[in-house]
């Protein structure tokens, strides 16, 4: 899966990257098909690692939270000490946190993370923040709130947290149930085209709207006995053509809304066979394990490079991106992550 998890990091960041010349998967393609590996992954660790849900609550929060701080604290100093940053500035800084009210919301927001994907419904202008209910969008007279974080593309975060509150529960349930929440969230997501609302704030930063593609991962993981005894070329070729569409879906010229859900489902139906293809790889964990350091440092180095405008801009963001993300997961990653599965490894009751 390492391959596949970096090919969506790299469709993240060229997306956000202005002058990119080629662009993979659109960005928020990729950051919902984050979300369905993720509820494959969640399946996986909760049927295989964990018989303690606390155990479990508490490694996933050591998995996500060092490595966000410490971008946290990067941007910050980023922001404040050099004025660098893709969506902020210090005079936005200072308006979120010139009102009581806005300034406990994005103090809260900035460290919990929990609800970030809640401020793009949410303007911030001289007055506060004020709920929009069609969905924020800036303009000239006012920010959206998101604008106001340090790390703003880890509102994704927030709901892969409220994923992992669910998942032992949902994990635990019969296909007819997880077929109903699934079905549900679907629902409630299509129900955006009859309403007045942004239809791209609605189906992407809302977490009733998204869960159907945990759950989504979750069925793909049921599939992992079927997809285990695939011979091994037929999981290579799978892995193969999912990362080729990755890569050339926009020369496809598809309809958006198609295309996206045909998106998500070959990303589910093809999870299985690649990760019973590289699943005794420690190389292809280590590839994979970069994705989430790249998709928190990419606007940082984004910020860098449409600042100081380097030669080979695009091909300078990418390199910079994957030697920062190494950085990270040597440096702070992996001694955590050492630390999380020594407590799995003793805890007397996984």
């Amino acid at each position: 899966m390492g391959i596949i998890r970096v090919a969506l990091a790299l469709a993240v960041l060229l997306g956000h990257l202005p002058i990119a010349e080629y662009r993979f998967m659109g960005a928020g393609l990729a950051v919902q098909s984050f979300f369905i590996v993720s509820g494959f992954y969640m399946a996986v660790v909760l049927n295989e690692k964990y018989a303690d849900r606390g155990l479990f609550y508490s490694n996933r929060l050591l998995r996500l939270l060092p490595t966000y701080f410490t971008m946290m604290l990067i941007c910050g100093i980023a922001l404040f000490g050099y004025g660098i940053s893709a969506t902020a500035s210090p005079d936005l800084f200072a308006l979120a946190f010139a009102h009581p009210g806005s300034a406990i919301v994005m103090a809260f927001e900035n460290l919990a993370i929990l609800g970030q994907e809640m401020l793009f419904w949410f303007r911030l202008d001289d007055s506060g923040l004020s709920f929009d209910a069609t969905g924020a969008l800036p303009s000239e007279t006012s920010s959206v709130a998101w604008q106001a974080l340090l790390v703003p593309q880890s509102w994704s975060l927030s709901m892969e947290l409220m994923f992992y509150a669910l998942a032992p529960f949902l994990t635990r349930l019969r296909g007819k149930p997880l077929l109903l929440i699934a079905l549900a969230s679907i629902g409630l997501r299509l129900s955006g085209h009859l309403l007045p609302v942004d239809y791209g704030i609605w189906q992407g930063r809302l977490f009733p709207t998204a869960l159907f593609l945990f759950v989504l991962g979750i069925f793909t993981q049921r599939m992992l006995p079927f997809a285990a005894v695939a011979r091994r070329p037929a999981q290579y070729a799978i892995a193969l053509a999912t990362l080729v569409l990755i890569v050339a879906l926009p020369n496809l010229h598809l309809p958006d809304e198609p295309s996206r859900w045909m998106m998500y489902a070959i990303i589910a139906g093809s999870v299985p066979f690649i990760f019973s293809a590289f699943r005794g790889s420690a190389l292809d964990r280590w590839i994979g394990d970069l994705s989430y350091p790249m998709y928190l440092c990419h606007l940082l180095v984004v910020a860098l490079v449409l600042q100081y405008e380097p030669a080979h801009g695009a091909w300078v963001a990418i390199g910079a991106t994957f030697a920062l993300s190494a950085l990270l997961l040597v440096l702070v990653d992996r001694p955590v992550d050492r630390w999380r599965q020594a407590r799995l490894i003793n805890h007397p009751a996984a």
